[in-house]
């Protein structure tokens, strides 16, 4: 094949109709630049809603924050302010403006941002720029919250330390718990002092759901004969006792019920130990919840199950406490924190540690199904696969090596509870 001078070879091309291929390629090249674009630049629009979304979430944060000390003109400039200065500068310049609601029955506020950003390649179709748009809600102090502290009283809780640092964690909690409370309905906290038993105040003594008529051997010989059998009246019980042991099984690990039965009511007991701290029910009066704690001490073996389920009657609307709040009311959490520094050793039933266990598991499984957050802790001894099982999730286990941990850990949990969440 000869070659020609590149002119004529120029020329040639130009005069073959085949040549049109080029023309319609060019002519296809414009719709196909503009499709191109607009991915592009969606893909910037995109990335421009996530950065505007993060500046806003953050800017409802700090917002309901600061939303009890402010007014509502001082809040709106916060935020605008909050929103430009988390934004990237891109971004910044794209931004329009945000609306602003703010429900101070509600405890909402409310961002609605917008933000326009220019095309670039899909200029050439014709599209000049894309319009952003995101929200976010918070709300400011904490939801309602019902939580009760279930707090091992043993007899080894007096050795390193562990009751005082037990106190002052308890102490600690209340008061970030307090600090974070808006009104009297909005936190409330309830106290369960354990061991083998729980001790109530006994002006309760008249209640339907406590069988009394339990019974000892007493005065016995050094063989464990000739014993005299003792029966607890309401009259002994009321002058000097004012504890409860363990329900008859099964209900020894549920919560409530119909009482008509005895086999369901709480069996007024001896106290192993009178000085063992009583229950507190739910409350918002923060000088009983400090108070309490200080009566607290250490004496007696431990039996988890019965300090989670009473701890659980405290967090329940039917009787024996009638405080809480039913589950079904909005914005309401309710929480527990089960510390305990040893293993089972003791209950109304038996000593034996795993017959213990298998309760205490049972007790546990419940709370959760009831929608109750468990918080678990162990200090320095205990069964740690028990209590691990027992928290909601694996992270709400703690493990104590030493009471100055306490403090902090309590801090931690108090704060978590009472943070300020996203509505989204």
């Amino acid at each position: 094949m000869k070659i020609g001078s590149l002119p004529e070879t120029m020329r040639r091309f130009r005069d073959d109709q085949r040549g049109n291929f080029l023309m319609m390629f060019a002519l296809a090249l414009v719709p196909l630049m503009g499709v191109v674009g607009v991915a592009i630049d969606y893909s910037r629009a995109s990335n421009a809603r996530q950065a505007l979304n993060a500046a806003i979430d953050s800017a409802a944060l700090m917002a309901a924050r600061d939303a009890q000390k402010l007014s509502d003109a001082q809040v709106r400039t916060r935020i605008d302010a909050w929103i430009r200065d988390n934004l990237p500068p891109d971004v910044k310049e794209q931004y329009v403006s945000s609306a602003i609601t703010i429900d101070r029955t509600a405890r909402t506020i409310k961002i609605d941002a917008q933000a326009i950003v220019p095309t670039t390649i899909a200029r050439i179709i014709g599209n000049t720029q894309l319009p952003v748009g995101t929200s976010s809600q918070s709300t400011w102090g904490t939801n309602k919250i019902e939580l009760a502290l279930v707090l091992d009283n043993t007899g080894s809780m007096s050795s390193s330390g562990k009751m005082t640092a037990l106190k002052q964690a308890s102490k600690d909690l209340i008061q970030i718990m307090k600090d974070a409370s808006i009104d009297p309905e909005q936190i409330k906290i309830s106290i369960v002092p354990f061991n083998t038993q729980v001790r109530i105040d006994r002006a309760l003594k008249d209640e339907a759901w406590i069988r009394y008529g339990m019974t000892r051997k007493i005065n016995c010989d050094k063989w464990g004969n000739n014993c005299t059998t003792q029966t607890l009246t309401k009259a002994t019980w009321v002058a000097s006792e004012g504890c409860i042991a363990d329900r008859d099984q099964n209900y020894d690990v549920t919560d409530a019920g119909s009482y008509s039965a005895s086999t369901q009511q709480y069996p007024a007991t001896w106290c192993g130990q009178t000085s063992l701290a009583e229950t507190l029910p739910l409350t918002s009066d923060w000088t009983a919840l400090n108070a309490r704690v200080d009566t607290m001490t250490p004496v007696g073996n431990t039996n988890v199950t019965i300090g989670a389920v009473w701890g659980w009657a405290t967090l329940t609307p039917d009787a024996p406490f009638t405080n809480a709040k039913p589950s079904t009311e909005p914005q309401l959490k309710k929480y527990m924190i089960l510390l305990t520094d040893g293993d089972n050793t003791e209950n109304r039933f038996t000593t034996t540690g795993s017959q213990i266990d298998a309760r205490t598991t049972l007790a546990c499984t419940g709370i959760k199904a009831a929608g109750i957050s468990l918080y678990t802790i162990r200090v320095i001894d205990g069964n740690a696969t028990l209590l691990k099982n027992c928290a909601t999730r694996p992270e709400m286990y703690y493990e104590v090596k030493n009471a100055s941990e306490l403090s902090p850990i309590f801090k931690a949990i108090a704060s978590e509870i009472s943070a300020v969440r996203l509505t989204q």
